[in-house]
């Protein structure tokens, strides 16, 4: 990334928990910006959460990046989808994610096309949005990629009492990331499509091309420094970037060759295999080499013992499992009562307690 620096001057870190929004029009290279963005955090050794992309899955384009040679990559999916990659990349529950993982892998990718529909996305990643709220400590930065900001709110909002709860929680996080060693990466349409809250906590605000109508009212000043007919139609690969600190430049980024395109299957491109699975149907347990998903049969097991009385220590030590699996099988099933009326995996599985909560 090069900057010309116009007002002041600041050097660009990849070392630290920064918040990075980017606004643009479609097809502007916002998408493409947060990823350059990343390989500069991979280059500096930390992890990318690639959370939210488009439904047709453009955030799958990571598994035919040069950075899957050399790193760690795992596809986070949801419940009833099952993941084959043909090229070995492994695949996790999303309900399955730990926060070791967050070591162990380097590249972690919740696509849209690997949930259901957009509703259990919304729902289930908030999951991994929780997890990063459990980093006390930390000496790896997670660089989440948010295509959309607004994303990030709604799925707030499907585990929230009203809209008032849900912005306090969306704009806790933001406020809290560098604490947590979380850095963000936003895009959004339009200026006014997220609060000011969220604006003003960007470190670094990052302006593609603004279309026919131009920048908005709080930013029309920068046409003191630059062209409108610049602001409207700038070329992909270039930006106008503004710091927290108030310094103001010009900008270009390298192209990157392997984002998607328009159109293009980059489902079929990387080899993926997506599989989604009715209720009916009941979900054996998987060996993903590193780690053993939780059969239907295994977890309704875990909801009678948990019925009979047995602590979660117990039922982990009778079924050889860890601690954190009963005890994150067990809140699943809770969940699940709460927002269908029933577990999904214990009716899949003609579980007797499908509807009793725990």
């Amino acid at each position: 990334m090069k900057i010309r620096w116009i007002r002041g001057n600041e050097s660009i870190t990849y070392n630290r928990p920064h918040t990075w929004l980017a606004l643009g029009v479609r097809g502007s290279g916002k998408s493409s910006h947060l990823e350059h963005v990343g390989e500069g955090y991979l280059e500096k050794g930390h992890a990318i959460l690639d959370l939210w992309g488009s439904r047709d899955g453009e955030n799958l384009a990571w598994l035919r990046s040069r950075w899957v040679k050399d790193k760690r990559v795992c596809l986070i999916h949801g419940d009833n989808v099952v993941v084959e990659s043909e090229n070995g990349f492994p695949a996790k529950n999303v309900r399955d994610v730990i926060l070791r993982d967050f070591y162990d892998f380097d590249i972690l990718i919740s696509a849209s096309p690997l949930y259901a529909n957009a509703d259990q996305q919304f729902l289930e990643t908030n999951h991994l949005t929780d997890l990063l709220y459990q980093r006390f400590t930390w000496n790896r930065l997670v660089y989440t990629i948010v295509r959309e900001a607004s994303n990030l709110y709604y799925s707030r909002l499907r585990v929230s009492e009203n809209q008032l709860i849900a912005k306090a929680s969306f704009v806790y996080m933001l406020r809290e990331a560098r604490h947590m060693g979380v850095a963000l990466g936003l895009d959004t349409l339009r200026f006014y499509a997220i609060d000011i809250d969220v604006r003003s906590l960007a470190d670094f605000t990052i302006l593609k091309s603004q279309g026919a109508p131009g920048l908005t009212k709080d930013l029309k000043w920068l046409y003191k420094y630059f062209e409108p007919s610049l602001i409207r139609n700038m070329p992909p690969d270039a930006f106008v970037v503004l710091t927290k600190k108030g310094s103001l430049g010009l900008g270009v980024f390298p192209e990157i060759p392997w984002h998607k395109q328009e159109r293009e299957n980059i489902i079929k491109t990387v080899g993926l295999n997506i599989e989604y699975v009715t209720p009916s149907e009941e979900k054996p347990s998987l060996d993903r080499g590193t780690y053993k998903t939780v059969s239907d049969g295994e977890h309704v097991e875990m909801v009678r013992l948990r019925s009979q009385g047995l602590s979660i220590h117990k039922i982990a030590e009778e079924l050889r499992r860890s601690t954190h699996t009963p005890h994150e099988q067990l809140k699943a099933h809770n969940d699940s009562i709460m927002r269908n009326g029933y577990c999904v995996r214990c009716h899949r599985a003609n579980g007797e307690l499908a509807e009793t909560t725990l």
